[in-house]
């Protein structure tokens, strides 16, 4: 046999290659097994030793020894097959591993919380799979924790969101919630309850609906409760911090922006709409109110057909996409300048939130996105100058559509503070300049020498 040398740094080198093939055919031969034999007494006695160094003098463990010098094996054959390991697991996931290892021993169910509890809403992300949210129940079970209430929603890249109100004893805090849940799910957060918080998500909605048709002010609080962001701002259009993962910007009036931030996990689309959806009910109860605050109105065309005017919110993607495909290249051509061959939803959720300025929509009676029109900055140190641009479906081309949006734009321009119009137009473009002109405005044509010749650049005061 060759000798091992244990002061080795590479715990491999502890299992010499001919020792191991030693051992693999000493079942066979007397000889062998006597001295293979010998010198795995040898390691056994020296594992307890280690064993007895780890729990310390006089330790009444009641793990027997069979127990740990089994974890201490596992170990050792890890670290014999260290060499062949590209990577090794983060500490996250052997935090991951270890629990659902916990969770599968158990068979045991956990007695029901007595005496005083706590209430939690959590949001997490997990996978689609049935076992997920199965693996989701038995970790909360082990923490004597009761689930309330659920929810999911799908999300865009095919896993769900979870919402949940739970109950636990007073003596499980945030932070082992939290940790329990983040072995088996991602982008959790877990927020104080309150005693009154409804049981499931479409109840709370409409209580917070409720509370604010009569205090439409508390809208920014009420969409930063229901996503649960960690702060909220109302800033002006042309200030504040555009949306990213952790910022969500959405629009509540062409005036003002909602700012919610959130340190814990990205914000989802999911959550996007919801708040923007909140925002966007608020505004309509003040408009119905007759108040200025709020932004949308049902119009007639010259024809008698009905059409609403409003701001955009990021649920309207789909539909803005739709009418975008079914808009001609040459219409698209025309707004955007350049080939267009699809609209990203991602477009709209950032100029109709994001994007410092405002966005409007138009629908027909069902619903559909029929013109679409921006105002934003001119530049990015531009206070005072908007770039205008709209886009009309063209199955609704002559028909005053543009002529109503393009009204509604230069009004919204106004309420922002912007005192000075931009639009670039293709020298070409006979119908956007007769648009332009039935405003009332007093246009300049001039040059942007960025974009060529073959595009007029028209300003005017407002």
């Amino acid at each position: 046999m060759v000798a091992v040398s244990l002061k080795k740094k590479d715990p491999a080198a502890a299992w010499d290659p001919l020792e191991l093939q030693a051992i693999a055919i000493a079942p066979y031969d007397d000889a062998l097994r006597s001295v293979t034999g010998a010198r795995l007494d040898l390691r056994w006695s020296a594992a307890h030793d280690v064993v007895r160094q780890l729990r310390g003098p006089g330790s009444d463990d009641p793990v027997d020894d069979a127990a740990v010098l089994h974890l201490v094996a596992v170990g050792l054959g890890l670290a014999y097959l260290a060499p062949l390991a590209r990577q090794w697991s983060d500490a996250g996931s052997w935090t991951a591993l270890s629990a659902r290892l916990l969770e599968s021993m158990s068979g045991v169910d956990v007695e029901p919380v007595l005496g005083p509890a706590r209430r939690w809403r959590v949001r997490v992300t997990m996978a689609a799979a049935p076992s997920a949210m199965a693996r989701l129940l038995r970790v909360l079970a082990h923490l004597g924790v009761h689930v309330v209430s659920t929810f999911t929603a799908g999300l865009d890249d095919g896993r769900r969101q979870v919402d949940m109100i739970l109950m636990s004893s007073e003596d499980v805090d945030r932070a082992t919630i939290a940790h329990a849940l983040s072995s088996v799910a991602a982008d959790v957060i877990v927020a104080r309850g309150v005693a009154d918080d409804a049981e499931d998500v479409a109840t709370r909605v409409l209580q917070l609906s409720a509370r604010l048709a009569a205090d439409p002010d508390a809208a920014p609080r009420a969409a930063a409760d229901l996503v649960l962001a960690d702060s909220w701002e109302v800033t002006t259009a042309s200030e504040g911090d555009d949306a990213s993962a952790l910022v969500l910007r959405l629009q509540w009036t062409p005036e003002r922006h909602v700012i919610l931030r959130r340190v814990r996990a990205p914000f989802t689309m999911t959550e996007r709409d919801r708040a923007s959806a909140l925002l966007g009910l608020v505004a309509a109860l003040s408009e119905a109110r007759g108040e200025p605050e709020g932004y949308g109105w049902c119009e007639s065309l010259a024809d008698g057909e009905a059409v609403s005017v409003r701001l955009a919110r990021p649920a309207d993607a789909v539909r803005v996409a739709r009418m975008h495909e079914r808009s001609s290249e040459e219409s698209r051509f025309q707004r955007y300048f350049a080939p267009m061959n699809e609209w990203r939803q991602d477009n709209l959720r950032r100029i109709s939130g994001g994007h410092r300025g405002a966005t409007l929509v138009v629908t027909s009676d069902d619903e559909e996105v029929i013109a679409l029109g921006n105002v934003f900055p001119a530049g990015p140190q531009e206070d005072d100058r908007a770039e205008i641009a709209v886009i009309v479906e063209d199955d609704w081309h002559g028909r005053g559509v543009g002529r109503l949006l393009m009204t509604r734009l230069v009004d919204v321009a106004r309420r922002m503070g912007f005192r000075e119009l931009v639009a670039y137009v293709l020298a070409d473009n006979a119908p956007m300049f007769a648009l332009l002109a039935a405003t009332g405005l007093s246009w300049q044509p001039g040059i942007d020498h960025d974009l060529g010749s073959t595009v007029v650049a028209l300003t005017a005061r407002i």
